[in-house]
């Protein structure tokens, strides 16, 4: 047996020269070996070529893995001599039956963008166009693997148009094939696999990388070299290759697109220019309206970028749903109509266009119609053997069980089908975005910001994440954006919040180092958002006041947050424990907490000791307890919160009984020509401002109510301060107590009363001392009074006189001597009488000087609600003495006042003395008006022209026949009248009838009333002026007279403000 498969054939006649087709191996072992004897083959547009080699050798043992990863190319030759060539990767080997002579061997050509299927990754892109992506994968390619850096290069000469930058790209478990595709078809850019030389010279040619062109118009295809085909029956004897066979084909589409997507920059769902009709017509019978075949797509939603726009992405907008929607309605134009066409042209290409001739019905169309865009090819070719040889080989096949289509006529050796559309027709690759994107389903990611930080969010809330599935190696080429573990690992990602309102909802950041769960719009692996967080490992579940841990703290449910950078924290505990139901609001600060229920200790385990029931708000720091509107502070019951919450009719009762109470005493007080209590008509208003129909506080009271007592205590000082008036009132006693003094002072005066069991005044220890330190003392009984010392003597002295007085008899004692008055009998007993000389006596006994008046200091300020002061205004204060002082308040409305008496004073404001209508009054304010017909100056001054134009005629008319004689005898009593008093006595009329005409025309844009106003006085000022020139010329321009009032209505502040 020979050793080569060649040399076999030589001897059979079959030279290199004689055969049809050729195959070349980059391995010379294989080439020496193997002879190719047929290929079937497709190659197409937006996919790429695999063809089957069916082989022969002479050598039964070749290792098939020799095959594998070896570059191959195939010439044709054409039916002019020359060789046409097919390039590709044996990516698949299979060895079929011997027969101990030959041997047949089927090999799998593919172009090397198979090698992309072979390969499944995971990884991210930040910031990059579709061709970005492109270039960094193909680049990334040709650097790792020689085999495909050698098959393939990048064309994108036939690129027209620039790309969106998009903020965030995701390859998730796909194929490097259906990642790369993906984003194509997301673009509408086609993709051919070209030959870098369609014609070699020779089958030694060495082979050469094939081209990945991308495509995105039509007008970057290229002719075929020979320009046109000719359209001709099928015939072995025939010397050039023909188009044998051309079918039309005609499909129904969707004729109606509609895309939409939602975009958050507006809060609304995006629409581009809504459905578009396609302009391709379906069908004879119906117009595309009638039929309605609308395909509407939910897509997911718009892209984000950074809000600074620091990222350089492109805006999302409508641009891209209207791109969108006209690409897919592109593709279902192309789809609607094909044409099949069975040719024996050897020397056609998937991507080039040609133009047909020799068709009976073609020809008939306009150029345009007559060219046509391979976007397809199915094709055969085999060498021609002897007969017995080619018996050998189809009784091995028929071993091997592998199938050979033969073609219709058996006397052809090659073929090929076309799938062709007019050349003016758009390519556009197939897409649909739940076919050709990966299935999505919720997976884990670290959130990342840069360092030093532990919330990294932007305005919206936004965070960024590491995706775990990242590595190293396929982030290089971004600085390892992706795997920095810091900000640069993603863009912004939404954060999925149980309530989002605007600037008001429910907001838990996630923190750096979390481990959040990422889910996906729409199922779109390019628009992740954060849906949650998970324990894991050493991250534990909530532990509430940093106790305890799970299963045994499981009936505690709520939220404990965490102080950044520190070991402080907030919570809202709900304690759902059998017999110990609570609630808790806490920071750790101070231990501030409100503590709701049946109270008891942080658990570290299922339940803890009781702290008790009710309610406790505690801290160990300050507290402030406010309530604007009013306080009550009550223990009295209200059995399951049914009452209103400022229930006081029980306090409120209360007051109104003591009010009655004190005013009976007050009133007894007054008939007994003593003091009555003051507070009495206070205590009935403060009763009055407690509502009981509608439960609220008419001022903003501080209620403290109890019906079992109220106790104040203090280890230090307590201090009561009221600027009016402090009661008392008890329905029982009032007790002080105190283990000092009791101090009382007053700065008016001080006045006890006792209705019925008298006043006692004891000093167990030291003096009694009643003092009327500048007025005089008085003592008055109904009966009886008694002064005694029990152990020493009784003094009653006075620098002036002494008068003792009872019933008739009187002693007077003074300087001048003792008097002794009676009408009854002077009665002396004595056991002794001594009269001596004369001798006088003198009076030690001295008072402290009478009090100083305490006088205080008042400041004063009076402004607008809107902050403008009331400058150089009037004021009054009288103090609680009666004095009175008046004065103005300064130019920031600001007073001082000094010598009042110490307590309540009353100040009055008089009114604001300037004039509002003077151009200091004008507080510059920005108004607007409640009508829209001053909205602009030029409307403004448009209107007040036309108003002077229609005035003017008017009053024009009015002056002709107010300076006519004979219309001024008639409207004027007596001529003597106008003699005497000159226009003058036309004054009064006149002004009327001008400012009903002035004011007519201004209301329109003014108040009836302002308006009226003005223009009075403007009319008055001019009327005056206009009165002394009739009375120098005997006549009044009406229209100047306007004109001068319109004038000085617009020079007026009122006019400047509005």
């Amino acid at each position: 047996m020979l050793n080569s498969i060649h040399q076999v054939l030589d001897s059979l006649g079959i030279s290199p020269q004689k055969r049809a087709i050729h195959v070349q191996f980059t391995s010379p072992i294989l080439n020496d070996q193997v002879f190719l004897q047929r290929i079937d083959g497709v190659h197409a547009l937006n996919d790429g070529l695999k063809a089957e080699l069916l082989c022969l050798s002479t050598n039964a043992t070749i290792q098939l893995k020799s095959f594998i990863g070896v570059q191959a190319t195939v010439d044709i030759v054409t039916e002019r001599g020359e060789l046409t060539r097919v390039t590709g990767i044996i990516t698949h080997a299979q060895q079929g039956q011997s027969d101990g002579s030959l041997t047949l061997y089927k090999l799998t050509l593919e172009d090397p963008t198979a090698l992309w299927k072979y390969r499944r990754n995971s990884r991210v892109f930040m910031n990059k166009s579709v061709v970005e992506i492109w270039e960094i994968l193909f680049k990334e390619w040709q650097t790792k693997n020689p085999l495909f850096a050698a098959s393939l290069s990048l064309d994108l000469s036939g690129l027209t148009q620039t790309y969106d930058v998009r903020p965030f790209v995701m390859q998730h478990n796909e194929s490097d094939w259906n990642f790369l595709t993906r984003l194509l078809r997301s673009e509408n850019i086609s993709w051919l696999i070209d030959e870098a030389q369609h014609i070699v010279p020779s089958t030694d040619t060495s082979i050469q990388a094939q081209k990945l062109r991308l495509i995105d118009a039509n007008s970057q295809y290229q002719p075929l070299d020979r320009k046109t085909i000719r359209y001709h029956r099928s015939s072995a004897v025939e010397q050039y290759d023909s188009m044998t066979r051309l079918t039309a084909e005609r499909s129904l589409q969707p004729n109606v697109m509609h895309i939409q997507r939602w975009q958050a920059e507006i809060l609304d769902q995006e629409e581009g220019i809504g459905s578009v009709q396609s302009k391709h017509q379906h069908s004879e019978h119906y117009d595309n309206a009638t039929l309605g075949l609308e395909q509407a797509w939910n897509y997911a939603p718009a892209w984000i970028g950074d809000l600074k726009g620091e990222d350089g992405v492109t805006k999302s907008g409508n641009q891209q749903v209207e791109r969108l929607n006209q690409n897919l309605n592109n593709y279902y134009e192309a789809q609607a109509k094909r044409f099949i066409a069975q040719t024996t042209v050897r020397d056609t290409y998937v991507g080039y266009y040609f133009e047909l001739n020799e068709h009976p019905e073609i020809d008939q169309h306009e150029s345009t119609d007559r060219s046509f865009l391979i976007v397809s090819k199915n094709f055969f070719n085999q060498n021609n053997l002897p007969k017995d040889l080619n018996d050998q080989i189809n009784g091995l096949l028929a071993q091997s069980n592998w199938a050979i289509q033969n073609p219709e006529n058996s006397d052809e050796r090659q073929a090929n089908q076309l799938i062709l559309q007019r050349r003016h027709i758009p390519t556009t690759p197939a897409y649909n975005p739940q076919i050709h994107s990966p299935v999505t389903h919720p997976q884990r990611a670290k959130v990342v910001g840069p360092e030093g930080e532990e919330i990294y969010v932007d305005e919206w809330g936004r965070i960024k994440v590491r995706f775990l599935f990242t590595r190293s190696d396929d982030h290089s080429h971004d600085g390892g954006a992706g795997t920095n573990n810091n900000d640069t690992d993603s863009a912004w990602i939404d954060v999925l919040t149980p309530w989002a309102g605007e600037g008001y909802g429910a907001r838990f950041l996630p923190r750096i180092g979390e481990i959040v769960v990422i889910d996906f719009f729409n199922g779109d692996i390019d628009r992740p958002f954060v849906m949650g967080r998970i324990h894991e490992a050493q991250r534990h579940p909530t532990k509430f006041d940093n106790k305890g841990k799970l299963p045994d703290t499981k009936k505690l449910s709520g939220i404990r947050s965490k102080e950044v950078s520190g070991g402080g924290f907030g919570q809202l505990r709900f304690d759902d424990t059998p017999g110990q139901i609570s609630t808790q609001l806490q920071s750790s600060h101070g231990a501030s907490q409100l503590n709701l229920g049946k109270l008891s200790h942080p658990k570290d385990k299922a339940e803890s000791e009781d702290r008790g029931e009710g309610f406790e708000l505690r801290t160990d720091q300050w507290g402030a307890l406010r309530a604007g509107q009013g306080l009550l502070v009550s223990t009295h019951k209200q059995d399951n919160a049914k009452g209103d919450h400022l229930d006081a009719k029980v306090a409120k009762k209360q007051l109104e009984g003591s009010q009655t109470n004190s005013k009976a005493l007050s009133d007894i007080a007054k008939n007994q020509k003593t003091d009555e209590i003051e507070s009495i008509e206070q205590l009935k208003d403060f009763a009055s401002q407690i509502q009981q129909q509608i439960a609220k506080f008419e001022k903003a009271l501080l209620l403290l109510s109890s019906p079992d007592g109220i106790a104040l205590s203090s280890s230090e000082d307590i201090h009561i301060s009221a600027d009016a008036q402090i009661n008392q009132i008890a329905g029982d006693s009032i007790n002080i107590s105190t283990q000092k003094n009791v101090i009382a002072h007053a700065q008016n005066r001080l006045s006890l009363f006792a209705a019925q069991s008298g006043l006692k005044a004891v000093a167990a220890q030291g003096k009694v001392e009643i003092q009327a330190q500048s007025d005089a003392l008085d003592v008055l009984a109904n009966k009886g009074i008694t002064i005694s010392s029990t152990e020493d003597c009784i003094e009653i002295s006075s620098p002036k006189e002494i008068v003792i007085t009872g019933a008739s008899s009187q002693i007077t004692l003074n300087g001048s001597g003792i008097f002794p008055k009676t009408g009854g009998k002077f009665q002396v007993n004595a056991g002794q009488h001594v009269f001596q000389g004369g001798a006088s006596a003198s009076v030690q006994s001295s008072l402290p000087p009478p009090p100083k008046r305490v006088q205080g200091v008042l400041e004063l300020f009076h402004e607008y609600a809107h902050g403008e002061f009331v400058k150089g205004g009037s004021y009054r204060v009288v103090d609680n003495f009666g004095k009175e002082v008046t004065g103005k308040l300064d130019d920031k409305g600001f007073a001082k006042v000094s010598g009042l008496a110490t307590g309540a004073v009353k100040v009055f404001f008089e009114s604001d003395h300037r004039d509002p209508w003077d151009t200091a009054s004008d507080f510059k304010r920005q108004v607007e008006w409640p009508n829209k017909n001053d909205a602009d100056s030029e409307q403004s001054d448009s209107l007040i022209a036309q108003m002077s134009k229609t005035a003017q005629s008017k009053l024009g008319e009015l002056s002709k026949q107010l300076t006519n004689p004979t219309n001024i005898m008639k409207n004027i009593q007596t001529a003597q009248s106008i003699k005497s008093e000159g226009a003058k006595a036309l004054m009064p009329m006149l002004k009327t009838q001008a400012q009903g005409l002035v004011t007519d025309q201004v209301k329109s844009f003014l108040p009836i009333s302002e308006a009226g106003q003005k223009i009075g006085n403007s009319i008055e000022l001019t009327s005056i002026q206009k009165m002394n020139d009739f009375n120098k010329s005997g006549s009044i321009d009406g229209n100047s007279l306007v004109n001068n009032t319109l004038h000085q209505y617009l020079q007026s502040p009122f006019k400047k403000n509005s």
